[in-house]
């Protein structure tokens, strides 16, 4: 499932000791648990097909994301 996140959202998988941080602005694929708890706190929405090559690309020139 492609999620796109309009807030940061912290999610734990259950049973497990740490989470995943995820920010506004990522659209990323993700598990249905976690999309289905990232919809349902309003924090992204389900994108129907996932990013293009293109959008990929200019995410990665962006220096917010840069390492």
């Amino acid at each position: 499932m492609w999620i796109a996140f309009s807030s940061d959202f912290d999610w734990a998988p259950p049973g497990k000791p740490w989470l995943i941080a995820y920010k506004a602005g990522m659209r990323v694929n993700v598990t249905a648990e976690a999309g289905a708890a990232a919809i349902a706190a309003g924090a992204g929405q389900e994108l129907a097909t996932p990013p293009s090559r293109a959008e990929a690309e200019r995410l990665a020139a962006d220096p917010y994301w840069a390492a």
